[in-house]
């Protein structure tokens, strides 16, 4: 019973943040909702409509790769809370007369924890984890559009409890160069639960539609974003903000918000800038409008939905820390490296 309650316990308080982050309800299969990359938390956990060449963006949005992008590595790690750490590595790879194909791999680990009998005695030790694996094409449709697609495989364990399903991504993105201007529209994890935790457990794949767009200013070292989330769904409030009624025709109860139109609205905007000192050292900056409301404190919001980072580029090596704050309880720091095998053989 005890392994029981502490399974649940470990589920339920990470699923609480990343669950209420997300904005849709869904708390099954967190590797498909937290965020990996250190540009990405940096930038206020969205970042889908920038084409650098970065492969760990295009490992999300796989509509960002390009011939820019191949042969090209990328690895990083995050601490989260508590024992919790995801990481992820990542490649790209250009194959003529087919399109820039990436290969990566996610693990979200709980870490150890003991296994008790019904009188608390420790029996042993168990661990828990979530892992992804994922395999992604782009193609350039049109000079300015390209398309892309991730085909993904996830699988969670809790000590002998064990889940596993299969989701899509699809992305389009419009990119026009000489006005330093990207826009993205993506639909993510579009799949469905092959094997449940256990019988008559629901578990729903948390499926989301997206979009934004980054604009460079030509004559400002400055990139700014307007990123939309969840378009799917146009009250992202949740239960604990929400006031129980009753239907006066049907009599059941229902959840209900007080929330206007302007709180919906923005609750579905992230906005981010980099600030481009030099060619080799970007500052980062963003704000989660959801997160801040979802998870502040009441009358000590702190830093709530705040992020920022930096890439630094090191002779070969991309180097990018991002941290993001979720609450008083806390922040989220993330490492990430990258480089590609060419600039090893141009030199």
């Amino acid at each position: 019973m005890n392994r029981i309650l502490c399974l649940i316990a470990l589920v339920l308080s990470f699923s609480q943040i990343q669950g209420q982050e997300n904005g849709n309800g869904q708390n099954s299969f967190q590797i498909l909702q937290v965020v990996g990359p250190a540009r990405v938390a940096a930038l206020g956990g969205n970042n889908i409509a920038v084409k650098d060449g970065d492969l760990n963006l295009g490992m999300i949005t796989p509509s960002l790769l390009d011939s820019s992008s191949d042969r090209q590595i990328a690895l990083g790690f995050s601490r989260l809370f508590g024992e919790a750490t995801i990481g992820h590595a990542a490649y790209a790879h250009n194959i003529k007369e087919f399109g820039m194909v990436s290969f990566s791999i996610n693990s979200l680990t709980y870490g150890e924890f003991d296994l008790t009998d019904e009188t608390g005695q420790v029996q042993g030790s168990f661990n828990a984890g979530e892992y992804l694996f994922q395999a992604g094409l782009a193609r350039q449709l049109t000079q300015r559009i390209s398309l892309g697609a991730n085909v993904k495989f996830f699988f969670s364990e809790l000590a002998e409890y064990k889940s596993n399903g299969v989701a899509v991504d699809l992305s389009s993105t419009y990119y026009k160069p000489e006005k330093g201007f990207t826009a993205t529209l993506m639909m993510r994890n579009i799949g469905s639960t092959l094997k449940e935790y256990r019988s008559g457990v629901d578990q729903s794949i948390p499926f989301e539609i997206q979009a934004g767009f980054t604009k460079k200013l030509l004559k400002a070292p400055l990139r700014f974003g307007i990123m939309l989330e969840n378009l799917q769904k146009w009250d992202l409030s949740t239960e604990g903000e929400q006031q129980t009624e009753i239907d006066p025709i049907t009599g059941e109860e229902v959840q209900t918000s007080n929330n206007g139109f302007g709180e919906n609205l923005f609750r579905h905007v992230v906005v981010n800038a980099e600030i481009i000192i030099t060619k080799n050292f970007h500052l980062r900056v963003g704000y989660n409008y959801n997160r801040r409301q979802q998870l502040l404190v009441e009358n000590r919001p702190g830093g709530a939905g705040l992020t920022y980072g930096l890439g630094l580029r090191i002779s070969k090596f991309h180097l990018s820390y991002g941290r993001a704050t979720y609450s008083l309880a806390g922040a989220s720091n993330h490492f990430t490296l990258s480089v590609k095998f060419d600039d090893f053989k141009k030199s």
